[in-house]
């Protein structure tokens, strides 16, 4: 009898251990944001499993890094698109962040110009990456508290962008991208170009999925990113006390199929009779509410088989 309760025990012990542990790994593994232009939405899933920073997922390379390079990220070169801009969030060992990466290295085309401004950013986020960084840059970037505005100007054959880490605040809700591209662009043209400025444009602008699904996005329109679904709506980082009601279109996303991991699909028009709830959404912290709060449960139980084990001995 002795053993069945010895036995007992070890089994509430270990049932509490794998409840405790694996809450706040299972809220980060499906983790979503929602990237809303107009009246479409797509929802999106990091890159990344969480094992290297963003730093050296990207692997910016200049003259001046340690490693040497051109310019350009060393990192992303599976996932680079010719004359391209992406957007995407990225899950690194040191946090969820909103990452920029416009065009191929090695493509041998054009350059480009993008001016971006972003709002939104919380206030205890920081940009990991700055493409380029190295000292007399072309490229401009300017950062305030909550808001930056980006310049990029590239003469090819190599990437520009960025990365801002931050995502997993408690301090945002929507985070605004508005990009001009090409001649919307301040920059534009840019004066180090090789040929027309018609040949120094990017073609197009999609939001990428952990699942390595693309989206096209429409290139004269702004967007805007949140932590959520599209079915559920936006949720934060921390549980809310009320929650607001909207009604938030649904669209589907587009697969690569060909070589060069091009969009094949433009966006599916969103689903208007699709009705949302915030109140549906629950946050990373609500998950993890939920997981300690099983595990609590289970070590009381714990605490009083070992109890009864002591009264059953004596």
């Amino acid at each position: 009898m002795g053993n069945l309760w010895t036995g007992t025990v070890t089994l509430a012990v270990l049932l509490a251990a794998i409840v405790a542990v694996p809450a706040t790994v299972a809220a980060q593994d499906e983790q979503t944001f929602v990237v809303v232009q107009g009246s479409e939405c797509v929802q999106i899933t990091p890159l990344g499993d969480g094992t290297q920073s963003v730093e050296n997922f990207y692997d910016y390379r200049s003259t001046t890094t340690t490693a040497r390079g051109q310019y350009t990220s060393y990192g992303t070169r599976d996932i680079q698109l010719s004359q391209t801009s992406q957007v995407f969030v990225y899950a690194g060992s040191e946090g969820l962040s909103l990452v920029f990466l416009h065009d191929r290295f090695g493509d041998d085309d054009g350059g480009f110009a993008a001016t971006a401004d972003i709002s939104g950013l919380p206030t205890d986020g920081e940009w990991a990456i700055e493409d380029d960084s190295y000292t007399n840059r072309d490229d401009v970037f300017r950062h305030s508290a909550t808001s930056s505005h980006i310049e990029w100007v590239s003469n090819g054959n190599r990437t520009d962008g960025g990365a801002f880490r931050g995502l997993g605040s408690s301090n945002y809700r929507t985070i605004s991208v508005d990009i001009a591209f090409n001649d919307e662009s301040n920059r534009y043209p840019f004066d180090e170009w090789q040929g027309s400025p018609s040949q120094n444009q990017l073609e197009e602008w999609v939001v990428r999925s952990g699942s390595g699904e693309t989206t096209e996005l429409d290139m004269d329109e702004p967007i805007e990113i949140s932590p959520g679904t599209c079915s559920g709506g936006i949720s934060t980082f921390t549980p809310t006390e009320t929650a607001t009601s909207t009604s938030t279109p649904t669209m589907s996303a587009s697969a690569e199929t060909d070589s060069d991991q091009s969009s094949t699909a433009a966006p599916i028009q969103a689903d208007e009779s699709t009705e949302s709830g915030g109140a549906g959404v629950m946050s990373n912290n609500t998950v993890n509410d939920l997981g300690v709060g099983v595990a609590t449960v289970l070590a009381a139980i714990v605490v009083l088989l070992a109890l009864l084990a002591l009264v059953r001995q004596n």
